[in-house]
C-alpha cells in the first residue's frame, strides 16, 4: 500500500506498507528511516526479510523521494524530522514501533527513542553518526555546479565499499541518490554540519543494537564505543566490510542480524 500524509506545514510525507503476514492476526510494525539523499527504495532488500512477520513501514523524509521537495530556505532540524516521523507513527495508530534507521536515518531514529521512549519497542541503527559530517561545506560548492548525479557517482565508493560492482552503483546514482531534489540537499547540508545528539544518546531505554562496520573510512569504528555503551540497554555489532552505508552493501547480513534482534525481544 502507498499512501501520502499530510502534514501541517503542507508538506506531503510518503510512506509504502508491506504486510504478509497472517490477515488474521495482529503483526507488530517495523517502521524504516532512510539516510542522506536516499529514499524508500535503499531498504528494498530487507523487505523479504521482514514483510511475512512484520508490517513493514518504509517512508521519504520530507524533502526526499516521493515526499515533497523542500526550499534551499527550509529551517531543517532534527526536531521537525522527529515530528514528522512520530506523526507517522501516531498515523499508523500503533502503540510502539520497531524503530530502524540508517545513516543519518539512525540518527533521527536515536533522537526519536531518546524523546519519545513510549513509540518505540526497539531501535536498530546501522551505521548511525552521532555529529555531522564534516565535508557538507564541500558538497554545498560541488552540487550547484556539476549536479546531484555527479555528487553521487563521486561519493559512491566510500558509501558502498571497495567490492561494491559497476552496476550496482549505477542502480543507487540512476534511482536513488540522483533524484534528490537540489533544493532539498542545499538546506539539508547547510543545518546537517551542526547535528549533534551526544547527549541524546544516554537518555535511550528501549532494546537497542548498533550496527557497524571493520574498516569504513567515513566513521572509524572506534567512534562508536564512544557513545554506544551510554545507551544501557545496547550492544555492537559489527559487519565484516569496509562500505559506509552498510545497511545498503550488506542488506542480508544487516537484516538478519535486526531480525535476531527484535525477535530477541519480542
Amino acid at each position: 500500500m502507498e499512501a501520502f500524509l499530510q502534514r501541517p506545514d503542507g508538506c506531503k510525507l510518503f510512506y509504502v506498507i508491506d504486510d504478509f503476514t497472517d490477515a488474521w492476526r495482529a503483526a507488530p510494525t517495523v517502521l524504516f528511516v532512510h539516510g542522506l539523499a536516499e529514499s524508500t527504495e535503499a531498504w528494498r532488500a530487507w523487505v523479504p526479510h521482514f514483510a511475512r512477520r512484520f508490517r513493514v513501514v518504509r517512508v521519504d523524509l520530507r524533502g526526499f523521494g516521493r515526499s515533497t521537495p523542500m526550499p534551499d530556505t527550509f529551517d531543517w532540524s532534527i526536531d521537525v524530522l522527529v515530528d514528522d516521523l512520530v506523526a507517522l507513527i501516531r498515523h499508523l495508530e500503533v502503540e510502539r514501533v520497531h524503530l530502524v534507521g540508517a545513516k543519518s536515518g539512525g540518527s533521527m531514529t536515536l533522537k526519536l527513542a531518546a524523546d519519545h521512549p513510549a513509540l518505540v519497542q526497539t531501535l536498530t541503527g546501522v551505521t548511525p553518526p552521532v555529529v555531522g559530517p564534516a565535508g557538507a561545506a564541500e558538497w554545498r560548492e560541488f552540487i550547484p555546479k556539476h549536479g546531484m548525479r555527479e555528487w553521487a557517482r563521486m561519493t559512491m565508493q566510500g558509501r558502498l565499499g571497495s567490492n561494491v560492482s559497476q552496476t550496482e552503483m549505477d542502480w543507487w546514482v540512476d534511482n536513488i541518490q540522483s533524484k534528490t531534489p537540489v533544493s532539498t540537499m542545499m538546506g539539508y547540508l547547510r543545518w546537517v554540519p551542526s547535528m549533534d545528539i551526544r547527549a541524546d544518546v544516554g537518555k535511550i531505554t528501549c532494546p537497542t543494537l548498533i550496527i557497524n562496520t571493520t574498516g569504513s573510512s567515513m566513521r572509524a569504528v572506534d567512534s562508536y564505543k564512544e557513545w554506544q555503551p551510554r545507551i544501557r540497554n545496547s550492544r555492537l555489532v559489527t559487519i565484516q566490510g569496509d562500505a559506509w552505508h552498510a545497511a545498503g552493501a550488506y542488506p542480508d547480513a544487516c537484516a538478519e542480524e535486526t531480525l535476531a534482534f527484535i525477535e530477541g525481544h519480542a
